[in-house]
């Protein structure tokens, strides 16, 4: 077992540099899952905005436009001068400064409705589309009545009844029900695909490399162990070493979550999923480690690769989200069939709960894993060979 001692004495010299990474990317999970909840469970709502009104016409027509937009914002009249307004706005203390221009009523009820209105806003606030969509479904239901040859009294008062009238749109929700898996340990298994490559790229890769440099690869060919041995012994060392990091973190979801991750059946199942991912995390680290490359190199392919597969999979953005060509490449990818079975045991978006295609996700990744290890095992011939 000299390989295996050398591969846990490797370990133990970089244990202060792993234990960082899996600290700050366990913090990062952490994190991620106590505040995604609130990102992907947040509603879309109207909110009233702070405007000011400018009102130089003086006329029915544009106290008409102040009561309206008064209904729905918090809306003061006479901002001052234009430096004033501006100085608001620069300090987020003014969200829309509205300016309804002298000759506002004539142009009305002329049917004129190109720029009857002016306003200044925050540069990028989308908020100020919001106002002035409200502005223009206004004006335009007034102008409609005054068309409809109403006067301009019963234009306004028809434009009220008719706005307000309208059916209220339904609140939007971007998750469904949670309580199948529960939202917290949803979120938790969520962002495991992304901190099993970076963590096993950081941690497991540079030991592997490290077998495989001339020096130390010299020394174990001159020795008695036969390659088999030698294979074995080293795949020992990366299953335990894999292993401990997973239950790792499954003891930092139980402390965090409590016993129902072992005593309800979803969870254990999410539980697997997160096992069968990481198979090919550790597959996928075996073929890097046959590069001869070095720390600062390994973090950088480990943030591609983890973030490249994350945003295209759904692992930070919902797939119920990701536009459907992304979702076409992302289905040769294992997160993706991570993600959806991960989504099925939550209820989560789209997904129905379904025993037998959260097994064909499993078997997928297996697939994908098995991939990995062949290509790893080959690449590790051929350089073998070339060495």
């Amino acid at each position: 077992m000299q390989l295996f001692k050398a591969f846990f004495k490797i370990a133990r010299k970089r244990l202060g540099a792993t234990s960082i990474y899996f600290i700050i990317y366990a913090g990062i999970t952490v994190f991620l899952s106590m505040t995604a909840n609130d990102f992907y469970t947040g509603q879309f709502q109207a909110s009233a905005l702070t405007i000011t009104v400018t009102d130089e016409d003086q006329s029915a027509a544009s106290a008409a436009l102040t009561d309206y937009l008064s209904s729905m914002h918090h809306v003061t009249e006479g901002g001052g001068d234009r430096e004033n307004v501006l100085d608001q706005i620069y300090y987020r203390t003014l969200d829309y400064a509205l300016t309804i221009p002298a000759g506002f009523e004539k142009r009305l009820l002329a049917g004129d409705a190109d720029s009857l209105v002016s306003s200044l806003v925050i540069p990028g606030n989308t908020s100020s589309y919001y106002v002035e969509l409200q502005i223009s479904e206004y004006l335009t239901a007034v102008e409609l009545y005054l068309a409809g040859g109403y006067d301009l009294t019963s234009a306004i008062e028809l434009a009220d009844d008719t706005i307000g009238a309208l059916p209220v749109a339904e609140t939007i929700s971007f998750a469904k029900n949670t309580n199948t898996l529960g939202s917290y340990l949803f979120y938790y298994f969520q962002y495991l695909p992304y901190i099993f490559i970076v963590i096993l790229f950081s941690g497991l890769a540079p030991i592997l490399i490290t077998f495989h440099g001339r020096a130390l690869k010299a020394r174990t060919d001159c020795s008695a162990l036969t390659p088999k041995r030698r294979v074995g012994e080293l795949s020992v060392g990366c299953i335990l070493y894999s292993f401990a990091m997973w239950v790792l973190f499954l003891l930092l979801c139980l402390l965090l979550y409590g016993k129902e991750l072992f005593t309800e059946r979803t969870p254990q199942l999410a539980i697997l999923n997160s096992f069968v991912f990481l198979l090919f995390a550790v597959g996928l680290t075996l073929l890097i480690s046959c590069f001869p490359f070095d720390d600062n190199i390994l973090n950088m392919v480990s943030n591609i690769v983890g973030l490249s597969m994350s945003f295209l999979c759904g692992v930070f953005v919902p797939q119920t989200l990701l536009p459907a060509p992304v979702l076409d490449v992302a289905k040769f990818l294992p997160a993706y069939w991570y993600i959806r079975a991960n989504n099925m045991l939550a209820s989560f978006g789209e997904e129905i709960f379904d025993m037998n295609f959260y097994w064909q996700c499993i078997g997928i990744q297996l697939l994908f894993a098995a991939a990995m290890f062949a290509l790893a095992l080959v690449t590790a011939r051929q350089t073998r060979r070339q060495s």
